[in-house]
């Protein structure tokens, strides 16, 4: 009697072990959330799988991560307990390789300097500084002061 309780408790639990070595999801792009066909799922235990035409992978045997790979999309990986029924790929065209910045040399802040160019461009007012409004409607160009103040400006940035 004891070997038959023993036979069906193995018995009953073979399919649950099973169950838990195969993965199963879908793979879908982020931006519109259209299943994406032919990506790659290499598993840390060598197996390689690819997803079909609805975005649907399978994995059978047990592995505890997974790298995701499509040339459309960047690369994600991943570990067992962080996949989902759902997988989101993003997209590469959203991304840059590389970005070059050149410039002349650092600014520095003058306080000093600064708070003189304040006064010269803003009138006083009681409780501090407000714009010159008429100053906008000025017919005439910049006069020999504010022409090398201008130039000064553009010879420091």
């Amino acid at each position: 009697m004891r070997m038959k309780a023993l036979f069906l408790f193995l018995l009953s639990i073979l399919p649950a072990v099973t169950a838990m070595a195969q993965k199963k999801g879908l793979i879908v792009n982020m931006t519109d959330g259209v299943p994406v066909r032919d990506v790659k799922i290499y598993t840390n235990t060598n197996t390689v799988t690819t997803t079909n035409w609805k975005g649907e992978y399978s994995i059978d045997k047990y592995f505890t991560s997974v790298t995701i790979t499509h040339p459309d999309y960047l690369s994600l990986t991943l570990n067992l307990y962080e996949m989902t029924d759902t997988i989101e790929l993003i997209p590469k065209y959203h991304t840059l390789d590389e970005v070059v910045v050149y410039g002349k040399r650092p600014m520095t802040f003058d306080a000093k300097k600064a708070t003189q160019d304040a006064k010269d461009y803003y009138t006083p007012h009681v409780g501090g500084f407000t714009f010159d409004f008429f100053s906008l409607f000025k017919k005439r160009g910049l006069n020999s002061k504010e022409r090398e103040k201008h130039d000064q400006i553009i010879k420091t940035y």
